[in-house]
């Protein structure tokens, strides 16, 4: 009987021991899953389109008997007709109304990818194929995920076909596409560490991963079983002392947990101490420094100041070193019998003003960290020694097929008398005068190590040629440089952009000595060679690293952080995320100071979708204010808001509010008009397997700025004002029309099928706006649905100082975005028809600017006497209109000047006592809207420094006047109607 009662007590103690481990649970497909395709019919099920495959297979089968085999047959972005493959529903269309989530079961052969999709509906409609957030993981079935709230513009009751695409050459295997209400939780991946379990000297920095997509990471270190009520994993740990580590990864949504993960470090402390560490940094400076030492817990430091090594009977440091001038520190520490070596900090004094930038706390100061703060706003020299076939004038795959098959036609002296005529011609001189004339101040040169390596590793002669000549013209101009490692040795991601794409999506950088070492030795000869350039802001230290993430990324960032920082004390460096914020560690965990975060934002969801762009904006707010809140100055040094205006002028003015610099992605693009660029054309591009000597000399003379290109208005117009904000003051504006002041009863002429009047319900701003109504029973006829207004403007850029655009705002209440368009009419009765901006059309149920770039309207014409503007738009419902003005751009606030009467009409309703108050308040905006007419007459006469004094004289006056009012309030000036004045004078326009 006791042998029995043992065994029991065994099975109850065991039984208790289950209970307390985290809870496992397990997923299936849903009961009430409307199922959209399985494979295993015998229909047609899919369509492949050019540049994939697509096959049934029974080898991979998630469930069932076959799934589908998706081969993509050469990397590049799919699209409809290009490398993706459409899946066709299983019998008749599929009504997914109501449910949340597309999901379907993808094996990934080639890695871990996102994946683009779209829905179309059984009339032919299909959603944006754009890519969908989450991962697909390499050599294993994942359940992927796509919440339906991200398609849009289908009838979701009849889903006909599914379109998928992968950016990456390699094969896919797709199975049980289904639409689903709710979805059951499936156990998150166990979590995995780099470092490994293992023995380490002084300290380990251990990262905790896991693949799952919305999962936490709890961990413990006293040997317990981690769950929820564990310390939630932050960042990577510094351990150091022997730790046994337990993970877990848990997902919230159905309280479910991962295996548990168990990781052994073994600490060895070294018996000898390390060197001292002084705070600030050793380097130059401009003001008086105080320098903090710091050593090993429990060691005494020793120190001097006149050039002797440093003893026991040296001064013992208790206090901060005050250096005022020109000081080398030298010191060491001891802990009983040990010393540590000596440590040599050497610092500079230099008052004299300088442009040299260093990192202050998230802000960029010049006169090396103490003088005015200086944020970066300028672009990129992309395809001008890094050739991506998208955005350059060739077809090859990368710059390193470019220089070997040029090399194999024509020999290697040839083959670079062609590539270096092709640089001479891309970017010239007059390149850095365009950046400069936009108001930017910095460029990011994107450079590789074709340019400066030989194959053994050792230095070009030429290898700085490019390089000096760039920084020395930037200079010339007062135009920062970010030197930008975008093609290391072996590659650091295997893409095009990095010159190499022989292992694809990975490179062959991370993890091989010989490429490292390569790479570190490159930027010590940059580093030592440009350590003095005060045009210079830093060292991009590596484009977009994506062969290696977290410890192994860091761990190659710290190596090249501390060869840099011994050649050169004062520089910044840029370290790169791939790709959000939290993707980068806490810059102490390495001790890295004097850095700048650098991170590339591309939400390639809804690309042209104003409310999805601005969501993908405000999402990266708090991962950079919240989630990391590093102590370091923030460059988004890549971007592109894609087609929409509004996109890009929500997001620079996001940049400006948070102190963010940036660079635009990139100066120029092959493709008329394409938004990635602020120069585009389309020069003729070299096939480099065909095309002849002469043939390649011929075209790659021709792709100068001023050859082949043409400057992309738009969009540089939108970003000119945020590089430069005095722009947003100092551009001439013209007021055409904002409908206040008219009799409640005006009437205004309309086409056959439309009608308007004032209303003064919905309004940008002020009493009224212009409210059109459109009848047109489906005809389209914009000529029948218009609203005219009748004005008296000069449209015309006689002295074609810059690109005049006539805006305005509307209201579309029709639940369909749309383009306005525009006629205009001459005073001899001639007429020529725009539409706005196409990618930039009204948005649905709330105000948006809209733009037309008045040069793009053609037609026999006389734009400096137009009587008379029609607005029309094309579908029937509803549409407001406010606050016509021709200005410089987009992005133009509308200027206080033209909104005076506004102001003026608030101070003569508003309860002011004694009246004296409002006699001073109206002379002071006569006295402004004078300084304001002064500047506009300066500017007709080419007196641009006595306009920009008299615009400055009138924005005095209104900040004066804020202060007047502000002072007033309550007292003399009732409280609510001080307000309406202040916000007006603050604002000019309301947005």
């Amino acid at each position: 009987m006791g042998k029995y009662a043992k065994v029991f007590s065994v099975v109850v103690i065991m039984a208790m021991m289950l209970t307390l481990l985290p809870n496992q649970q397990y997923a299936k497909i849903p009961d009430d899953a409307i199922l959209f395709q399985d494979f295993e019919g015998a229909d047609a099920m899919f369509t492949a389109a050019q540049g994939a495959t697509g096959a049934l297979s029974t080898n991979e089968v998630y469930e069932g008997r076959q799934s589908l085999k998706y081969e993509v047959l050469s990397s590049g972005d799919p699209s409809v007709s290009k490398a993706s493959i459409s899946i066709k529903s299983k019998g008749q269309p599929v009504d997914a109304t109501g449910m949340e989530y597309f999901v379907f079961y993808i094996k990934d052969t080639q890695g871990n990818n996102t994946i683009k999709i779209s829905l179309t509906d059984s009339s032919g409609k299909s959603t944006d194929l754009g890519w969908k957030a989450m991962s697909t993981k390499k050599n294993e079935w994942v359940r992927y995920e796509v919440p339906m709230s991200s398609f849009s513009g289908i009838d979701f009751s009849k889903i006909s076909e599914v379109r998928i695409g992968q950016w990456n050459e390699g094969i896919y295997y797709i199975d049980q596409l289904f639409f689903a209400k709710n979805l059951p939780p499936i156990p998150p991946d166990q979590p995995t560490a780099y470092h490994p379990s293992g023995e380490y000297d002084n300290f380990v920095v251990v990262e905790l991963r896991t693949y799952s997509v919305g999962a936490d990471i709890y961990y413990s270190t006293d040997g317990t079983v981690p769950t929820k009520e564990s310390s939630l994993y932050k960042g990577p740990l510094r351990l150091e002392s022997s730790t046994n580590l337990k993970a877990v990864a848990y997902n919230p949504k159905g309280d479910i947990y991962s295996e548990v993960s168990t990781f052994e470090y073994i600490i060895h402390q070294k018996a000898d101490l390390a060197k001292t560490k002084a705070s600030p940094a050793a380097g130059t400076y401009a003001v008086v420094q105080s320098i903090e030492l710091s050593a090993s817990e429990g060691a005494t430091i020793y120190y001097t100041t006149d050039g002797k090594n440093p003893t026991t009977s040296s001064k013992k440091y208790s206090q901060p070193i005050k250096v005022s001038k020109d000081t080398v520190i030298k010191a060491i520490a001891i802990k009983g019998q040990v010393q540590s070596e000596i440590a040599v900090h050497e610092y500079k004094i230099d008052k004299n003003p300088t442009p040299f930038l260093k990192a202050d706390g998230k802000k960029m100061r010049s006169d090396y960290g103490s003088g005015d703060e200086v944020l970066l706003r300028g672009t990129n020299a992309g395809g001008w020694l890094v050739m991506e076939s998208w955005m350059s004038p060739t077809n090859s795959p990368d710059q390193k097929t470019t220089i070997k098959t040029l090399t194999d036609r024509f020999g290697e002296k040839t083959a670079w008398e062609l590539i270096n005529l092709y640089q001479d011609n891309y970017w010239t001189g007059a390149d850095f005068d365009n950046i400069k004339q936009d108001g930017m101040n910095v460029v990011r040169l994107p450079f590789s190590y074709f340019e400066m390596l030989n194959d053994d590793g050792s230095l070009k002669a030429t290898a700085f040629e490019r390089m000096d000549w760039f920084i020395e013209e930037a200079a010339k101009r007062e135009l920062y440089v970010i030197l930008d490692m975008h093609g290391a040795p072996g590659s650091q991601n295997g893409k095009d952009h990095s010159g190499d794409t022989t292992r694809p999506d990975k490179g062959s950088l991370f993890g091989n000595k010989e490429n490292m070492d390569k790479t570190v030795f490159l930027w010590e000869q940059i580093a030592e060679r440009y350590k003095d350039e005060k045009w210079l802001a830093g060292y991009d230290l590596l484009n977009e690293p994506g062969g290696a993430t977290g410890i192994e990324q860091f761990d190659f960032y710290d190596q090249l952080y501390k060869a840099v920082r011994a050649k050169d004390k004062n520089h910044m460096m840029f370290i790169e995320a791939i790709w959000e914020p939290y993707h980068l560690p806490k810059p102490d965990l390495y001790g890295w100071e004097n850095v700048v975060y650098s991170y590339h934002f591309y939400g390639w969801d809804n690309i042209d979708s104003f409310p999805s762009q601005k969501r993908f904006t405000d999402s990266k707010i708090p991962m950079v204010n919240e989630m990391t809140n590093y102590n370091v100055p923030l460059l988004v040094g890549e971007f592109t808001l894609f087609n929409n205006l509004q996109s890009w002028d929500y997001a620079l003015k996001v940049y400006e509010e948070q102190g963010w610099s940036f660079t635009t992605w990139s100066y120029k693009v092959t493709g008329d008009g394409s938004s990635w660029g602020m120069y585009t054309g389309n020069p003729s591009k070299v096939n480099i397997q065909r095309d002849s000597e002469e043939e390649i000399r011929s075209k790659w003379s021709q792709v100068g700025t001023d050859t082949s290109f043409k400057r992309n208005d738009y969009f540089v117009d939108t970003i000119r004002n945020y590089a430069n904000p005095d722009f947003r003051n100092s551009d001439v504006r013209t007021w055409v029309a904002n409908f206040e002041g008219l009799d409640e009863g005006a009437t205004f002429e309309t086409g056959s099928l439309a009608t308007a009047s004032l209303d003064f319900e919905n309004k940008a701003n002020g009493d009224a706006s212009l409210k059109l109504i459109v009848d047109n029973k489906g005809n389209k006829d914009v000529n029948q649905q218009y609203v005219s207004i009748k004005a008296s403007v000069n449209l015309a850029d006689e002295t074609n100082d810059y690109p005049k655009y006539l805006l305005f705002d509307v209201f579309n209440a029709t639940g369909k975005e749309n383009n306005v368009t525009v006629t205009l009419i001459d005073k001899d009765g001639k007429k020529a028809t725009a539409k706005t901006h196409a990618a930039t059309k009204a948005l649905t149920n709330a105000w948006s600017r809209v733009p037309l770039l008045l040069k793009s309207i053609s037609g026999d014409i006389d734009k400096s006497s137009i009587v008379e503007i029609r607005l029309a738009m094309e579908d029937p419902g509803t549409y407001n209109f406010d606050n016509i003005f021709v200005g410089q751009s987009f992005s133009n606030d509308l200027p206080a000047e033209l909104d005076l009467h506004a102001v003026r009409s608030l101070v003569e309703k508003a309860d002011i006592q004694p009246a004296g108050i409002r006699n001073a308040l109206l002379v002071q905006l006569d006295n402004a809207e004078r300084d304001f007419e002064k500047a506009n007459a300066f500017t007709r006469e080419g007196k641009e420094k006595q306009a920009e004094q008299a615009r400055k004289n009138g924005y005095k006056t209104l900040e004066s006047l804020i202060d007047f009012v502000s002072k007033h309030s309550g007292k003399h000036i009732r409280e609510e109607d001080a307000e309406k004045i202040i916000w007006a004078l603050e604002h000019g326009y309301f947005y």
